[in-house]
């Protein structure tokens, strides 16, 4: 549940959500009762303390994520999408990187600085677009985006983007959903045709490779379930997340929970 032109978003407000305006209420409503970061540590209890996520996180996504990403000290990390911050921050002060963050909505982004300014992290954050990064090329190790990158309308321009600016033998890893069945038409739009290898392959990335695990479904409906579970308020955050619970449960089985890891060419031809 994360955003940025798109960042992860709760899918709560995927379907009507166009402007950052909007993503800025939803980051103001967690920020004031911390419902769904609280709800994904109470689903997963292993998770790591302080992780903060704003996105559909369980202990063994979180794990494959940092395998994937392999970051070693000294390397630069842009989480692209990310939102209040919580998990880039968790992930580079792991590897002792450096952290460049991105969203287009300025309350998640004063939400990672003030973040930020607690944990021994060296890190940035930027309000922009994932469209057109204000990053210069080649300038990062390692991208990540977390149930972000599918909510941009044009997943090839981000793409090329994210490519963009890594470094030859730079890598990105994002997590999302694609249907089990390509075109099914009983999921909403955005969902039916996902398919990030041929997005990715086309972008000009390499050695790419989808991975699931029926724990990292499980977590997400999971999330779901317990937040319809609860008391809540309308205008809160909860309220939002049920709503988008309400919606997303029923044709929740049509999806897979994925990990996607592609690599830049560690040459760079011409």
């Amino acid at each position: 549940m994360t955003t940025s032109s798109g960042r992860s978003a709760h899918d709560s407000l995927s379907h009507q959500v166009t402007s950052a305006v909007e993503f800025d209420r939803l980051f103001a409503r967690e920020a004031v009762d911390n419902a769904f970061s609280d709800l994904v540590h109470r689903v997963d209890p292993h998770l790591p303390a302080g992780l903060g996520p704003f996105s559909f996180l369980c202990t063994g996504l979180v794990h494959h994520i940092s395998e994937q990403l392999a970051l070693r000290q000294g390397q630069v990390l842009a989480d692209l999408g990310c939102g209040p911050g919580g998990p880039g921050l968790w992930l580079a002060g792991q590897a002792q990187a450096v952290l460049t963050g991105i969203d287009f909505s300025a309350v998640a982004v004063a939400a990672a600085r003030n973040r930020a300014a607690q944990l021994p992290v060296s890190a940035t954050f930027s309000v922009a677009d994932l469209s057109s990064l204000p990053l210069p090329g080649q300038s990062v190790d390692r991208a990540l985006s977390l149930d972000a990158l599918q909510y941009v309308p044009d997943h090839a321009k981000a793409a090329r983007e994210a490519l963009r600016i890594l470094k030859p033998g730079g890598r990105l890893v994002l997590t999302g959903w694609q249907p089990r069945i390509p075109g099914d038409e009983r999921l909403p739009t955005r969902h039916r045709h996902t398919d990030w290898d041929r997005v990715l392959r086309t972008a000009g990335f390499t050695d790419i490779r989808t991975a699931d695990d029926p724990s990292w479904d499980t977590a997400y409906q999971e999330i779901y379930r317990q937040a319809l579970a609860l008391p809540s308020e309308s205008g809160t955050a909860l309220a939002g997340l049920q709503g988008e619970a309400h919606r997303r449960l029923p044709t929740a089985h049509l999806l897979r929970r994925i990990a996607v890891t592609a690599d830049r060419r560690r040459t760079v031809a011409g």
